[in-house]
């Protein structure tokens, strides 16, 4: 599934499911940090029985996948990593990022810096995601019934925006920006809903 946003960006949606009795077919495609991940969680899925760590090592097999399919990436060579772990292209042709949840892996696809998450509506803590808001978000959450399906989307929009900016800079949750310039970056997030998931899509 590919969106075009309206900042110069791509959006890639793909299912695991997609990739279900696919493995050994796909592995050789795939860069080998990739395959690394989805063999030690693999593994330890089916040691411990954990259908949940099972789902994960699918995720990061097709974030491969995905990279190999649209961008043709297919060797750790291809990618280098900045200081704080993010992936980019070896040569700087373009710029992408990765999200996954539950059974989506997204990938985001722009000629500048770009950020995506994705998360499940009903996953989302008011507790925890309280923590990176600013006052007037918080004040516009009491606009909403408390846990009502409006309130849950809106609280997942403020947590997807923020995740994605913070992927954008390339520094995750390490790092910490002003507030004016938080504001800015989210003067640039566009959301896309899917089901009951909320991706979040930000480019310099």
């Amino acid at each position: 599934m590919e969106n075009k946003t309206n900042n110069n960006c791509q959006i890639f949606i793909e299912k695991t499911d997609s990739i279900a009795g696919r493995q050994k077919e796909i592995i050789p495609h795939v860069s080998a940090y990739y395959v690394d991940k989805y063999t030690t969680i693999s593994e330890k899925g089916v040691k411990t029985g954990s259908n949940r760590l099972c789902g994960t090592a699918n995720q990061e097999l097709l974030a491969g996948y995905m990279l190999y399919k649209y961008l043709g990436i297919s060797s750790d060579d291809q990618l280098v990593r900045n200081e704080h772990g993010k992936p980019e292209i070896a040569d700087g042709a373009a710029f992408f990022n990765l999200a996954h949840s539950g059974p989506y892996v997204v990938l985001a696809i722009s000629d500048r810096p770009v950020g995506v998450d994705i998360e499940q509506t009903k996953r989302m803590s008011y507790k925890v995601t309280k923590r990176i808001m600013r006052k007037e978000q918080l004040d516009r959450l009491d606009g909403f019934e408390n846990e009502s399906e409006a309130f849950q989307i809106e609280l997942t929009k403020y947590w997807t925006q923020y995740e994605a900016i913070m992927k954008l800079v390339g520094t995750g949750f390490s790092g910490e920006l002003d507030d004016e310039t938080m504001e800015a970056y989210e003067k640039r997030v566009v959301f896309r809903k899917l089901e009951d998931y909320v991706i979040a899509v930000v480019t310099e």
